[in-house]
Protein backbone atom coordinates (compact mmCIF):
# COMPACT_ATOMS: atom_id res chain seq x y z
CA UNK A 1 0.00 0.00 0.00
CA UNK A 2 1.38 3.47 -0.84
CA UNK A 3 2.54 5.58 2.08
CA UNK A 4 -0.40 8.01 1.63
CA UNK A 5 -2.80 5.06 1.92
CA UNK A 6 -1.23 3.91 5.18
CA UNK A 7 -1.42 7.44 6.59
CA UNK A 8 -5.06 7.76 5.52
CA UNK A 9 -5.86 4.47 7.29
CA UNK A 10 -4.05 5.59 10.43
CA UNK A 11 -6.01 8.82 10.73
CA UNK A 12 -9.28 7.32 9.50
CA UNK A 13 -9.64 9.59 6.48
CA UNK A 14 -10.57 8.28 3.04
CA UNK A 15 -7.68 8.13 0.60
CA UNK A 16 -9.68 8.70 -2.63
CA UNK A 17 -11.62 11.82 -3.54
CA UNK A 18 -14.51 11.34 -5.97
CA UNK A 19 -16.78 13.92 -7.57
CA UNK A 20 -20.45 13.46 -8.51
CA UNK A 21 -22.21 15.79 -10.97
CA UNK A 22 -25.92 16.50 -10.59
CA UNK A 23 -26.51 18.00 -14.05
CA UNK A 24 -29.92 19.69 -14.11
CA UNK A 25 -32.21 21.47 -16.54
CA UNK A 26 -35.74 22.86 -16.61
CA UNK A 27 -38.06 21.63 -19.37
CA UNK A 28 -41.66 22.85 -19.51
CA UNK A 29 -41.36 24.03 -15.89
CA UNK A 30 -40.15 20.61 -14.71
CA UNK A 31 -36.74 20.23 -13.04
CA UNK A 32 -34.80 17.23 -14.42
CA UNK A 33 -31.57 15.38 -13.65
CA UNK A 34 -29.25 13.80 -16.25
CA UNK A 35 -28.69 10.09 -15.53
CA UNK A 36 -27.44 6.94 -17.25
CA UNK A 37 -28.38 3.29 -16.85
CA UNK A 38 -26.00 1.57 -14.44
CA UNK A 39 -23.84 -1.16 -15.93
CA UNK A 40 -23.16 -2.65 -12.47
CA UNK A 41 -26.64 -3.12 -11.00
CA UNK A 42 -30.29 -2.29 -11.72
CA UNK A 43 -30.77 1.45 -11.40
CA UNK A 44 -29.42 4.75 -12.63
CA UNK A 45 -26.29 6.80 -11.95
CA UNK A 46 -24.95 10.31 -12.49
CA UNK A 47 -21.56 11.21 -14.01
CA UNK A 48 -18.84 10.70 -11.40
CA UNK A 49 -15.21 9.78 -11.01
CA UNK A 50 -11.96 10.03 -9.10
CA UNK A 51 -10.08 13.29 -8.67
CA UNK A 52 -6.69 13.08 -10.36
CA UNK A 53 -3.42 14.19 -8.79
CA UNK A 54 -2.92 17.98 -8.85
CA UNK A 55 -6.57 18.50 -9.92
CA UNK A 56 -9.08 20.67 -8.08
CA UNK A 57 -12.56 19.34 -7.34
CA UNK A 58 -14.15 21.68 -9.89
CA UNK A 59 -11.61 20.70 -12.55
CA UNK A 60 -12.43 17.05 -11.82
CA UNK A 61 -16.19 17.64 -12.20
CA UNK A 62 -15.74 19.30 -15.60
CA UNK A 63 -13.30 16.62 -16.79
CA UNK A 64 -15.62 13.80 -15.71
CA UNK A 65 -18.55 15.46 -17.48
CA UNK A 66 -16.54 15.57 -20.68
CA UNK A 67 -15.18 12.02 -20.38
CA UNK A 68 -18.38 10.32 -19.20
CA UNK A 69 -21.06 12.37 -20.99
CA UNK A 70 -19.29 14.38 -23.69
CA UNK A 71 -20.53 17.62 -22.12
CA UNK A 72 -18.66 20.85 -22.55
CA UNK A 73 -19.80 24.31 -21.47
CA UNK A 74 -21.49 22.93 -18.34
CA UNK A 75 -21.59 25.43 -15.47
CA UNK A 76 -20.93 24.41 -11.88
CA UNK A 77 -23.53 26.19 -9.77
CA UNK A 78 -22.29 25.16 -6.34
CA UNK A 79 -21.16 22.26 -4.17
CA UNK A 80 -24.03 20.37 -2.49
CA UNK A 81 -22.16 18.40 0.13
CA UNK A 82 -19.44 15.90 0.98
CA UNK A 83 -19.70 12.44 2.51
CA UNK A 84 -17.25 9.69 3.42
CA UNK A 85 -17.99 6.18 2.16
CA UNK A 86 -15.59 3.24 2.53
CA UNK A 87 -12.24 4.56 1.25
CA UNK A 88 -13.80 7.50 -0.64
CA UNK A 89 -14.51 11.11 0.18
CA UNK A 90 -17.43 11.91 -2.13
CA UNK A 91 -18.05 15.52 -3.28
CA UNK A 92 -21.42 16.34 -4.87
CA UNK A 93 -21.96 19.34 -7.19
CA UNK A 94 -24.98 21.02 -8.71
CA UNK A 95 -24.26 21.63 -12.41
CA UNK A 96 -26.34 23.55 -14.94
CA UNK A 97 -26.68 21.68 -18.22
CA UNK A 98 -25.34 23.43 -21.30
CA UNK A 99 -27.88 24.35 -23.97
CA UNK A 100 -28.77 21.70 -26.51
CA UNK A 101 -28.29 18.51 -24.50
CA UNK A 102 -30.70 16.01 -26.12
CA UNK A 103 -33.48 14.22 -24.26
CA UNK A 104 -31.60 10.92 -24.68
CA UNK A 105 -28.16 10.06 -26.07
CA UNK A 106 -25.37 7.47 -26.00
CA UNK A 107 -21.81 8.41 -25.13
CA UNK A 108 -18.64 6.30 -25.35
CA UNK A 109 -16.44 6.99 -22.33
CA UNK A 110 -13.11 8.69 -23.08
CA UNK A 111 -10.01 9.03 -20.92
CA UNK A 112 -7.70 6.33 -19.62
CA UNK A 113 -9.73 5.00 -16.68
CA UNK A 114 -11.14 1.51 -16.22
CA UNK A 115 -14.43 2.58 -17.83
CA UNK A 116 -12.84 3.92 -21.05
CA UNK A 117 -14.70 2.59 -24.08
CA UNK A 118 -17.92 1.76 -22.23
CA UNK A 119 -21.20 3.08 -23.67
CA UNK A 120 -23.51 4.99 -21.34
CA UNK A 121 -27.18 5.52 -22.26
CA UNK A 122 -28.18 8.95 -20.94
CA UNK A 123 -31.63 10.40 -20.37
CA UNK A 124 -33.38 12.94 -18.13
CA UNK A 125 -35.56 12.09 -15.14
CA UNK A 126 -37.78 14.35 -13.03
CA UNK A 127 -36.30 15.44 -9.71
CA UNK A 128 -38.86 13.93 -7.33
CA UNK A 129 -39.00 12.43 -3.85
CA UNK A 130 -38.36 8.84 -4.98
CA UNK A 131 -35.40 9.68 -7.22
CA UNK A 132 -32.82 9.03 -4.50
CA UNK A 133 -34.06 5.43 -4.18
CA UNK A 134 -33.52 4.79 -7.91
CA UNK A 135 -29.95 6.09 -7.97
CA UNK A 136 -27.27 3.45 -7.28
CA UNK A 137 -23.50 3.36 -6.68
CA UNK A 138 -23.79 6.10 -4.03
CA UNK A 139 -25.26 8.61 -6.48
CA UNK A 140 -28.42 9.46 -4.52
CA UNK A 141 -26.85 10.86 -1.40
CA UNK A 142 -27.66 14.55 -2.01
CA UNK A 143 -30.79 14.37 -4.18
CA UNK A 144 -32.82 15.84 -1.33
CA UNK A 145 -30.58 18.93 -1.50
CA UNK A 146 -31.72 19.37 -5.13
CA UNK A 147 -35.36 19.18 -4.07
CA UNK A 148 -35.03 21.61 -1.16
CA UNK A 149 -32.90 24.09 -3.14
CA UNK A 150 -35.77 24.89 -5.51
CA UNK A 151 -34.76 22.41 -8.18
CA UNK A 152 -37.90 20.30 -7.91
Amino acid sequence: MPRAGILADMIGRPETDKVFAYVTRITDGRHELLVFESLDEPGIEVPKGAVEEQETLTEAVLRELFEEAGLTEARIVRPLGTADWNDERQHFFLVEAPAGVPDAFTHVITGDGVDAGLRYQYHWVPIEAQLGDRLVQGCGRFVEALRTAGNA
